[in-house]
């Protein structure tokens, strides 16, 4: 469920994006609709890219809490002995 509105927030930040660009330039909201399509979808490939980001240094982040925690009780445990 987070991959999805990971992207989903993503794509639609995009489209948002892409609308306030319009408004910008003051043209009509409705022109060129492959506009908010092609932003959507960059967007969103932005956001599942970031979401595979997060989880591999969730991963990373929880081995080295355990290599850190392994080598703690180690050093407490030579400290008593």
């Amino acid at each position: 469920m987070a991959l999805l509105g990971t992207v989903a927030g993503f794509a639609t930040f995009g489209v948002a994006a892409r609308g306030l660009a319009l408004t910008m330039q003051r043209r009509a909201l409705s022109s060129e609709f492959v506009g908010y399509g092609v932003s959507a979808i960059a967007l969103g490939g932005v956001g599942y890219f970031v979401h595979g980001l997060e989880q591999r240094q969730t991963e990373l982040l929880k081995e080295r809490r355990e290599i850190l925690s392994a080598n703690r009780a180690r050093r407490a445990e030579e400290a008593t002995a």
